[in-house]
């Protein structure tokens, strides 16, 4: 099994577990959908390594300023498809949005499953699956449409500047 650290961040929107290994990030745990859990890790390293402290900076540095970019390697699981998606998404800029029939349409799919795929999205934030909206409204974030996920999502937006009715 894989050699892995794991850390908490405290941020505006709660605190963030961030599962590493090999130099990657694994998965960016907002602490708010139980259905991602990382199931590979065997040990975890008590001393962060400096692949880590660069992580949580950037992290830290995002929170304070959302011009930062970041310059982090991730190793995400998913189905083709929902790389294909968090590719697009990776795309989108600070600032601005797709909806899910934007991102749908670039990869003739349907909303719907895009919108699965940024659920699945392992590593929230990094690959910005936030700014992905609805025609009307917010939309979803990490499995629902109400209550603090949709807190966390707005704030996350506004935190990058984006317009919202």
């Amino acid at each position: 099994m894989r050699q892995a650290e794991s850390f908490f961040i405290p941020t505006p929107i709660g605190e963030l577990q961030i599962f590493c290994s090999e130099n990657k990030v694994l998965e960016v745990n907002l602490g708010v959908d139980d259905k991602k859990c990382p199931q590979s890790l065997a040990k975890l390293s008590i001393t962060p390594s400096d692949f880590a402290k660069s992580v949580k900076n950037q992290l830290d540095g995002y929170f304070n300023n959302p011009n930062v970019k970041f310059d982090i390697d991730v190793d995400v699981v998913g189905t083709s498809f929902q790389k294909s998606v968090w590719k697009v998404i990776s795309t989108i800029k600070k600032g601005e949005t797709l909806t899910y029939t934007d991102v749908a349409n670039q990869l003739d799919s349907s909303p719907r499953a895009v919108g699965n795929a940024c659920r699945a999205n392992p590593v929230p934030i990094i690959v910005p699956c936030h700014r992905v909206v609805a025609k009307a409204g917010l939309g979803g974030f990490a499995g629902q449409s109400t209550g603090f996920n949709i807190d966390m999502k707005t704030w996350l937006l506004k935190h990058e500047q984006v317009a919202l009715d």
